[in-house]
C-alpha cells in the first residue's frame, strides 16, 4: 500500500522480451533501501524489485501492465515517479493508494498562471462514479485532490511544491496518465451493491 507521496526518479533502461519488459529505473536513494522482492509504485503501478544495481532498480513489466499502463510509452531518460510502501510507523501524507491502475486517461488542457497550473483530464465514462469534488485521486502514483468536476472530464491543481518533486512538468495535452481512483469509493459502491441484493 501506498500514499501518494512521491519522488523522481529516470528510466535508465528498457530490456524488451517476449514475456514483457525489464525496466530499470535509476533511483540512487531508493536503489540503497529497497531488496529483492520489494513493491515499487513506479507512477501509480506497483512494480516488484528484481535486481539492485548501485543506483539502479531493475523490475520486470508483464504484458498485461505494459498494455493497462503508460508504461508502454516510457523511453530511456523519461522521468517517472516512485514510491516506497507505506510504513507503520509512517505519516500518510496523501490518500490509500494500492499501486493498482485502473486506467489511463487523456490530459485535455493545462492553464499554467503564476502560482499554479490547473490540468483538466477526461476521465473514462465506467468510472466516473469514483469521482467526488474535493475527493482523492492518484494520477501516475502522486495523490491529489479534485479541484473540480465537468462531466467526465476533472481539473486538478498542482502547486509549485508538487511540479518540482513529480513528473508532472512533463505533461502537455494529448498526454496519457495512470489512474487510480480512491479505494474507499470502491469499497462503498461493493457495501451499497451487496445490501441492495
Amino acid at each position: 500500500m501506498f500514499t501518494g507521496i512521491v519522488q523522481k526518479g529516470k528510466i535508465q533502461a528498457i530490456h524488451p522480451n517476449e514475456e514483457g519488459w525489464e525496466l530499470v529505473v535509476e533511483m540512487p536513494v531508493f536503489a540503497k533501501i529497497v531488496q529483492l522482492g520489494d513493491s515499487v509504485a513506479v507512477d501509480g503501478a506497483c512494480l516488484t524489485v528484481t535486481k539492485v544495481d548501485e543506483d539502479k532498480m531493475h523490475f520486470f513489466v508483464s504484458t498485461e501492465s505494459i498494455a493497462k499502463t503508460i508504461i508502454s510509452h516510457y523511453k530511456v531518460e523519461h522521468e517517472v515517479n516512485v514510491e516506497l510502501p507505506m510504513q507503520p510507523n509512517g505519516y500518510l501524507g496523501g490518500h490509500y493508494v494500492l499501486g493498482h491502475v485502473d486506467a489511463t486517461a487523456v490530459v485535455e488542457n493545462i492553464n499554467i498562471t503564476p502560482t499554479a497550473w490547473f490540468i483538466s483530464i477526461a476521465v473514462p465514462e465506467q468510472f466516473v462514479k469514483y469521482i467526488v469534488y474535493k475527493g482523492s485521486i492518484a494520477i501516475n502514483g502522486i495523490s491529489l485532490t479534485i479541484n473540480e468536476v465537468k462531466e467526465h472530464i476533472i481539473e486538478l491543481c498542482i502547486i509549485p511544491t508538487t511540479l518540482d518533486k513529480t513528473n508532472i512538468k512533463e505533461l502537455s495535452a494529448g498526454t496519457s496518465v495512470n489512474i487510480e481512483f480512491d479505494i474507499l469509493a470502491k469499497y462503498t459502491e461493493q457495501l451499497l451493491l451487496k445490501r441492495n441484493v
